[in-house]
């Protein structure tokens, strides 16, 4: 299991990770962000309704069958033909169609210089040009291009430059076919607080400082009032967590 640790605050690809709680907040009034919502970035979603197994992970790999490339420019999820496909973030379709080994493929631009890809699907369900929220349906699942079976090739460009869609998309809200805000999937997570250390999100393996007000909001939003104590019990939760066991 990867440990994570941050002291000093979600980096900027951490804190797009409570976009979707920032949005589902301010949906029911519990947050209020002025003028200007203070998460107007990328809220993630899973790309599907529940979970899947991931079949290929991100990065140098054997060619699968031969035909599939040693270094995947994705994540790879096991779902059976015409599983139903979901945005995993609100944007813009810039490609549908054909496109060599990825088969029948989706491009979707999003903000802050993120691009999803969809391939190998066995059928595309969004227009060329369309608006689409995070979560909404927008193809089924196939085995169309270089692919030894049904699964989703999904990638996530980001300024030019494939990156692990892991990070933004394990974890996230399942999609729900709506704009509605998702409901948060890990339900293990827990906020935790003392007058020295300030606050932060915990669970099994997982550790992340909250440095903000509005961050801390979000969490809360997400999984409940945080759990006060001292600032022994504090650096408690936090190594229990840390070591892979639930606080």
């Amino acid at each position: 299991m990867v440990k994570h640790e941050n002291t000093t605050g979600p980096t900027r690809r951490q804190l797009l990770a409570y976009a979707g709680a920032a949005a589902g907040a301010a949906a029911v009034g519990t947050i209020s962000f002025g003028a200007t919502p203070a998460f107007a970035a990328v809220s993630w979603r899973y790309p599907f309704t529940r979970e899947y197994p991931i079949s290929s992970p991100f990065g140098p790999r054997p060619s699968p069958g031969g035909v599939g490339s040693t270094n995947h420019q994705g994540l790879d999820f096991g779902a059976a033909q015409d599983t139903r496909i979901h945005a995993v973030a609100a944007g813009t379709v810039i490609f549908t169609g054909v496109s060599g080994g990825y088969g029948n493929l989706t491009q979707i631009r999003h903000a802050d210089g993120y691009v999803s890809y969809y391939g190998h699907q066995n059928h595309i369900d969004v227009a060329n040009g369309a608006t689409v929220s995070a979560g909404q349906f927008i193809g089924r699942v196939g085995t169309t291009g270089a692919s030894t079976g049904n699964h989703l090739h999904l990638g996530i460009l980001h300024n030019g430059t494939f990156e692990d869609p892991a990070p933004l998309v394990i974890g996230a809200p399942y999609a729900n076919d709506s704009t509605a805000p998702s409901t948060p999937r890990d339900r293990n997570m827990k906020v935790i607080k003392s007058p020295g250390r300030g606050m932060a999100v915990v669970g099994a393996g997982y550790f992340r400082a909250l440095p903000t007000k509005e961050f801390q909001e979000c969490a809360e939003a997400l999984w409940g009032d945080a759990k006060p104590g001292n600032d022994r019990q504090f650096d408690l939760w936090k190594a229990i967590s840390i070591n892979g066991t639930a606080a």
